[in-house]
């Protein structure tokens, strides 16, 4: 085994700057490293030791303790008595808010037509005056300021709900495609056939003479479900056509129609069948 002798870092240095310059800089700064490295570990340690001892330290020798003062409470004592003979004195009533200025007002009187013995010549003012002055159209003649803002006369505390106009409806008989809601027989069709068949008693002259079909008949059913007008319209003879306008007549109050949703007259047509069993 072949001995290897060791070389230190000085050594090894002025053997690479054997034949260099050793007056460059590099050559110092390479000579002074291990000298500017111990320097700097010794700095940051004693840095370190001290940011971690400082507060451990000041804990130690400072006194930290907080001076805790308390605030008095303050207690009201009892209320003071009152005697009954001499009670305290009432507050003071508010004192009045100042109403607005208002504006000047100037009497309007309607005209009236009347005879001229009973025409009375009071001093009002003529209409030539109320468009020229800057005062109010009033109930009286009043004096106030005319700069004055012009106020709400007679205001309501509460607007009532003012439903608005229905449209008119005419005082007319209506026919069944002109309106709304048509009339109808109590309890609807199926009562009114029952109602015809339980009332109409066939005629013997036409029941002798085998007379059948159909009689049709108009009447008009009032605002009220009043059958009213009854009409025949077509007749098959044989008395036929007077017993249904019998019965037609005597028939309870119908469903009155509605035009505009309100009840109206309306015209209406029924067919009566007459048939031989």
């Amino acid at each position: 085994m072949k001995f290897q002798p060791e070389i230190s870092y000085s050594d090894m240095l002025s053997i690479v700057f054997a034949n260099r310059n050793q007056a460059y800089g590099a050559y110092e700064l390479r000579r002074q490293y291990p000298q500017a490295i111990g320097r700097a570990m010794a700095y940051g340690f004693t840095l370190i030791f001290l940011f971690f001892s400082i507060p451990y330290l000041s804990s130690k020798f400072v006194d930290r303790t907080v001076e805790v003062t308390s605030t008095p409470i303050y207690e009201p004592g009892p209320p003071p008595d009152i005697d009954p003979d001499n009670p305290p004195p009432p507050p003071p009533p508010p004192a009045p808010t100042p109403l607005p200025p208002t504006r000047s007002t100037m009497q309007y009187v309607p005209p009236v037509v009347v005879r001229d013995a009973e025409a009375e010549d009071p001093d009002v003012p003529t209409v030539e005056d109320l468009v020229d002055t800057k005062a109010d159209v009033g109930k009286k003649t009043e004096k106030g300021n005319d700069e004055a803002p012009p106020g709400i006369i007679d205001n309501p505390i509460e607007l009532d709900y003012v439903e608005p106009p229905k449209a008119p409806v005419e005082d007319r008989v209506y026919e069944m495609f002109d309106i709304h809601k048509p009339p109808g027989f109590p309890g609807g069709e199926a009562e009114l056939l029952k109602y015809l068949a339980d009332n109409i008693k066939y005629p013997p002259l036409a029941r002798e003479n085998n007379i059948q079909g159909m009689v049709a008949l108009s009447f008009v059913v009032d605002k009220g479900g009043r059958v009213r007008e009854v009409h025949v319209l077509k007749d098959i003879g044989g008395g036929c056509g007077k017993e249904a306008l019998r019965v037609v007549e005597n028939m309870p109050k119908w469903i009155p129609g509605e035009a505009n949703g309100h009840p109206v007259k309306v015209r209406f047509t029924l067919p009566v069948r007459f048939r031989l069993e």
